[in-house]
């Protein structure tokens, strides 16, 4: 019961802080657009002198008017006769004695303005909430020219809202008279809202304020309308009607804004219809609301299906007759309306009372809705002047939305949790067939054995029908064991249990093979089974078992679903991978079909053929085993024909995968026994041995130390120690070490070497899969299980090593690649920059041709193979560089240089090149006016930093990290980010970069100075 009541409370209290927000929202701007205004015209005449006209305010010209009923004048008339005073805004048939005039179809307004002394000239008047014709004259002038008043009436199109007009004159005193004429709603006839006067400055900054406000939300219902009609349409199915008729309520919304209040949208009709269809469309809006909530909360009343068919005819009555303005039309309308916002608010006080939080999103909608009725109300009918307030029409497609989302959330959510336990029932299920598979497989063995020996024994007394029968048994039998072999298979799949062994096979015999199974097992005497793979072609590098599998499951599907005809298998190649398709003559299958065929337990309907339809699925993840793909083509009555890639066998002949002589036989073991050899001879190589067993450290030590140059370490942290200080080429660790295990200390070198730098290879006790998965995770490149076999240790050392030492190679020699990444273009601008100074600048021809032979020499020196090279000698190809590119660009290349003393320093060859190519390519020439380069050398005690900046156009943080990290992002992929790795290796510390868009970029990195 108390948490009934702290429910309540706490609805109670959320709607009231609601409605108190919007109420204080629309009081504010009350309070700030409406300022307490005097009245301003007093017996025909509007004093302005005692204030100078501001170019940001307008002057409300309220008060008493001089009127002339039923009569249009032009200008002052009121000297010589007794005046008619009318108060301005209102309704002149309520503001004049009824009995003295009856009827007024038009009439004059006469009003006097003393304006003050200023240099401004040009002025301006609006009537706002103008519903009918009128002339404005100043001074005896008109000044507008649409919607002029008429003294009988006429059925013309009138520009909706309010009337603006513009004038000048240097006189002090103006006469004002406005003609109105009303034929179309004689209730609301005259100047019944505020006539604003002021500079022509002030009059557009308020008319254009109103105007984009009220342009803004329109578009905002517009947009919000389209984006939920797209919902609907595109998740037809999957969402509920609400969705479009809310659509359809902002679009109403929106559209009604367009031709209210400042009228943004001009309808071609005449006023009197204008009128109508506004009152139309705001009844409408009322019952797609209803409508709307309706289906939001799935209520079904019969008072709203009589309210919904009872707007039809009203809808054509108020467009097609004059009803709208006599009293029973609008007290029926207003019975219409309040009774569709009782319809409105019962089932939502209702749902919340039930705990539905949805009807309070709905609440809020229905406050804001009657909020801007009811100030719409008084703004029509001139009890407050304000501009327009977009609020209540926003904050009321927010809360709609909010709740939209809300519902959509929660079926979001619905789904997810159902997703979550279908996926965990899935699992279950493989689980459980794969189980019951393993179960079977043994009894149905043993079924089928005994079934075959008893057909086969020839001393059996069994009658001619039993052996059918058993015959019949062994081929269920059959069917069931591919059956139970399909899901086995597919478990290992799932579980990753399968591994290739691959080796260069013959495609075409394959297919022959398979081929000759298929008849074995199935009757096939009405289909022609056929190999189109020529004999000589290529061989692939596959599992042979595997790439049976794959051949035996797409025949055997074909065989299925052909019953007569042909079926083909045909091979392509290109210089990577094969193409082999089976193509068939039989039923085909739908699109429909096609996008699923591959999906575990997916098979074509109504075919007539038995299975779970697992063969595809198998096929599938089979040959993305191998690192190719499968795909189906078909059509329905046409054949099917799937085809799959497997790569080939590169420079493998057919002749080394047949049976050989003797004599080949000797060769091959004579090689092998070289291979092992090899193996056993010393490699050479650094070897760091980390764990805590001193005993364990000895007797690895003792494994490796005649082949090897072995050093040890306790723990993890002294094994990181050591590898900051020396070079390595393989680390063996003990995975359980305490303060840091191996996982971990694989984690920390990885943080500075990758697993192609540095191998690792853990030594571990448990040889169980999740132990091997964390090893593999963590940075491993192998692992060997305790306690440790000596011949298998020494194998997977020597596998490391000799991967490590061909890495270390490539690194080397990349170095020497990038020599070969002078691009042809910048040879050719070189010469042909040469070819010009040999006409205009001997001198200067001969200087650039020494800077560029000795670019060309300091490029390809056999020194750049080497680690480290004198920081003179790469300065000095630097410069060369330089020059060449400073003859060819001239002054939008500057460079300045502060590289004193740099002897005794080395550095990798090319780094500096390849940083400063960078920056002139990549910086400084990427911008029209070109820039500066600076290259810096600086000392410390310890370090000596190297620094390139340039003040190009820079780039992003992302591309700095991909340009130290990312090699192969880039179209070369071994400038920046092969430097980067080398000094990294060679000194523990890579390049430093630090680069802003538009302003430059700073690249610096630290050698260690020589003892």
């Amino acid at each position: 019961m108390m948490t009934s009541r702290m429910k309540t409370r706490n609805i109670v209290l959320t709607i009231s802080s609601f409605v108190f927000c919007l109420i204080a929202l629309r009081m504010g701007w009350f309070l700030y657009f409406n300022a307490p205004e005097h009245q301003t015209a007093v017996n025909g005449v509007a004093d302005l002198r005692e204030e100078a006209l501001k170019d940001n305010k307008t002057v409300s010209l309220n008060g008493e008017w001089i009127f002339h009923p039923s009569e249009f004048i032009t200008k002052n008339t009121s000297q010589n006769e007794s005046p008619q005073y009318i108060h301005v805004p209102k309704n002149w048939s309520t503001a004049l004695d009824s009995s003295q005039e009856p009827e007024i179809d038009y009439g004059s307004y006469q009003l006097t303005i003393l304006l003050p002394e200023q240099e401004e000239t040009i002025y301006g008047i609006q009537l706002r909430g103008f519903e009918t014709f009128a002339s404005i004259y100043v001074n005896g002038k008109l000044i507008n020219k649409e919607n002029t008043a008429i003294a009988q009436p006429v059925h013309k199109i009138k520009k909706q809202g309010p009337m603006t007009a513009m004038f000048t004159t240097d006189e002090k005193k103006i006469d004002l008279v406005i003609q109105v004429s009303n034929f179309d709603n004689l209730e609301s006839g005259g100047l019944n809202d505020s006539v604003r006067f002021g500079l022509q400055t002030a009059i557009v900054k308020e008319a254009s304020f109103s105007q984009g406000i009220q342009m803004l939300v329109s578009m905002i219902f517009f947009l919000h309308s389209i984006y939920a009609l797209a919902i609907f349409l595109i998740g037809k199915g999957y969402y509920e009607k609400e969705l479009l008729y809310f659509s359809l309520l902002l679009a109403l919304n929106g559209f009604i804004l367009l031709i209210d209040d400042h009228v943004l949208l001009q309808l071609p009709i005449a006023n009197d219809l204008y009128i109508k269809v506004l009152f139309v469309l705001l009844i409408s809006l009322l019952i797609v609301t209803l409508k709307f909530i309706n289906v939001l909360f799935n209520i079904k009343s019969k008072v709203s299906n009589f309210l919904y068919m009872l707007f039809i005819p009203i809808a054509v009555l108020l467009l097609t007759t004059s009803l709208l303005h006599t009293a029973p039309m609008q007290w029926f309308l207003m019975i219409y309306s309040i009774s569709i916002a009782v319809l409105l608010i019962i089932p939502t006080i209702s749902s919340i009372r039930k705990g539905n939080i949805d009807g309070i999103f709905i609440l809020f909608y229905i406050f804001c809705f009657i909020s801007n009725a009811a100030w719409g109300t008084a703004i029509k009918t001139a009890v407050v002047n304000i501009p327009y307030y977009p609020f209540d029409y926003l904050i009321s497609i927010m809360v709609i939305a909010l709740l939209l989302f809300r519902r959509h959330m929660m079926v979001v959510r619905s789904h997810n949790e159902q997703n979550t336990k279908l996926a965990k029932a899935d699992i279950q299920k493989d689980i459980f067939l794969a189980n019951t598979s393993h179960e079977l497989r043994n009894p149905l063995h043993g079924i089928l054995n005994i079934a075959h020996s008893m057909l086969e024994d020839n001393s059996s007394t069994l009658s001619q029908r039993e052996k059918q029968n058993l015959e019949l048994l062994l081929q269920i039998g059959n069917r069931m064991s591919y059956t139970l072999n399909d899901l086995l298979e597919l478990d290992k799949l799932e579980d990753g249990r399968i591994k290739l062994h691959q080796k260069p096979l013959d495609i075409q015999n394959l297919t022959s093979g398979v081929i000759d199974m298929v008849h074995f097992i199935k009757n096939t005497s009405k289909l022609t089974i056929v190999s189109d793979i020529p004999a000589n072609f290529p061989s692939v590098y596959a599992d042979e078992s595997r790439l049976v599998q794959i051949l035996f499951n797409l025949l055997h599907n074909a065989v299925k679903f052909t019953d007569e005809g042909k079926i083909t298998i045909r091979a392509t190649h290109n210089q990577k991978e094969a193409a082999i398709s089976i193509e068939d003559t039989g039923m085909g299958m739908t699109k429909d079909v096609m996008d699923r065929i591959f999906d575990r337990y997916e098979q074509a309907t109504n075919t007539g053929q038995e299975g779970i339809g697992l063969g595809l699925t198998i096929s599938r993840q089979l040959v993305e085993l191998h690192g190719g793909k499968i795909s189906v083509e078909s059509g329905f009555g046409k054949g099917t024909t799937f085809t799959f890639t497997i790569p080939l066998s590169e420079g493998v002949q057919q002749e080394t995968i047949l049976p050989a002589k003797v004599n080949s036989y000797k060769a091959t073991f004579q090689a092998v026994e070289e291979q092992a050899a090899e193996q056993d001879a010393p490699t050479g190589g650094s070897i760091l041995i980390v764990d805590d067993d001193p005993v364990n450290l000895k007797v690895i030590s003792s494994i490796l130390e005649g082949q090897y140059t072995v050093a040890t370490a306790e723990s993890g942290s002294e094994a990181l120690g050591l590898i900051r200080t020396e070079m390595y080429d393989l680390i063996i660790s003990d995975v359980m070490m305490p303060e840091m295990s191996g996982y971990e200390l694989c984690v920390e070198i990885r943080k500075h070497f990758t697993i192609a730098e540095l191998p690792i290879l853990l030594l571990t006790a448990r040889n169980q899969t999740m132990d091997i998965y964390a090893g593999f995770q963590a940075g491993a490149n192998d692992y060997v299980a305790k306690p440790a076999n000596a011949i298998e240790l020494k194998a997977r050392v020597h596998a490391l090593l000799t991967q490590n030492k061909a890495i270390q190679e490539q690194l080397r020699l990349e170095a020497a690649y990038l020599q070969a990444q002078i691009k042809p273009h910048f040879l050719y601008n070189t010469l042909n920059t040469i070819a010009s100074l040999g006409e205009l600048d001997p001198s200067r021809m001969v200087e650039l041709l020494h800077e560029f032979g000795n670019y060309l020499n300091r490029s390809f020196h056999v020194a750049n193979t080497q680690s480290l090279i004198p920081l003179k000698d790469e300065i000095d190809l630097v410069r060369s560089y330089l020059f060449i590119e400073r003859e060819r660009f001239g002054d939008r290349l500057h460079i300045i240089w502060d590289t004193e003393d740099i002897h005794e320093i080395y550095v990798p060859p090319l780094s500096i090149q390849t940083i400063v190519e960078n920056a002139v390519n990549h910086g400084v020439l990427k911008k029209t006016e070109g820039g500066t380069v600076k290259i810096s050398v600086t000392h410390d005690e310890q370090f000596t930093t190297i620094m390139i900046q340039d003040d190009g156009v820079g780039m992003p943080a992302d591309k700095v990290t991909e340009l130290l990290t990312e090699p192969n992002h880039h179209q070369h992929g071994i400038g920046i980010a092969n430097t980067n790795r080398r000094l990294t290796q060679l000194f523990g510390k890579g390049l430093v970069m630090e680069s802003h868009v538009n302003q430059g970029t700073t690249i610096s990195f630290h050698v260690p100075n020589q003892p």
